[in-house]
């Protein structure tokens, strides 16, 4: 199979799930988010983003859908791969959408009403990407999520700590 040459981490995990048994935000079923991760997956500018982002798919103004907790593990094992800035940048304010979101009132109704929860806990499950990317990439964003994920406090505020210290700035003392 000449697409198993260059295999990704997060191509396989998108590959794992069932998209179209899976409501989306704009009201057809996750099948066409395959096409929508591929390209960010490949995108190498800006541009080629264009048209293709997971907003009012995953959710609509913090408003969860069923595809939601199941785009999590696919945007944090992009994050140890090689991403463009702005697919890079994309998956993070995601990822705080959907830990900081609500179940949509469409999908409370169809029996859905923690996937916030669902959202945190699969987060939680990668939550050493969240820790590489705020020791090597953006760490302002990597910590946004954090303080919504991570129950140990003291492992939070000792990355903060270290990294400010890294970058020659005063403790922030946040926790």
């Amino acid at each position: 199979m000449d697409d198993w040459k260059v295999v990704r981490a997060s191509i396989l995990e998108l590959r794992r799930h069932d998209w179209s048994a899976l409501r989306c935000g704009c009201g057809q079923s996750g099948a066409h988010l395959t096409e929508t991760f591929t390209r960010l997956l490949s995108a190498r500018s800006a541009q080629e983003m264009t048209g293709h982002t997971l907003e009012n798919h995953l959710e609509v103004q913090s408003m969860l859908f069923e595809v939601a907790p199941h785009a999590v593990p696919v945007m944090l094992t992009a994050l140890g791969e090689d991403l463009h800035d702005s697919v890079r940048g994309h998956f993070l304010g995601m990822l705080e959408y959907l830990v900081t979101g609500e179940s949509h009132q469409s999908e409370t109704d169809a029996g859905r009403p923690g996937l916030e929860e669902e959202c945190v806990a699969a987060v939680r499950e990668g939550i050493w990407a969240l820790y590489t990317e705020a020791v090597s990439g953006d760490a302002e964003a990597a910590f946004d999520i954090l303080e919504f994920v991570d129950g140990d406090e003291d492992r939070l505020e000792y990355y903060r700590q270290a990294l400010s210290r890294r970058d020659g700035k005063a403790g922030k003392g946040q926790g």
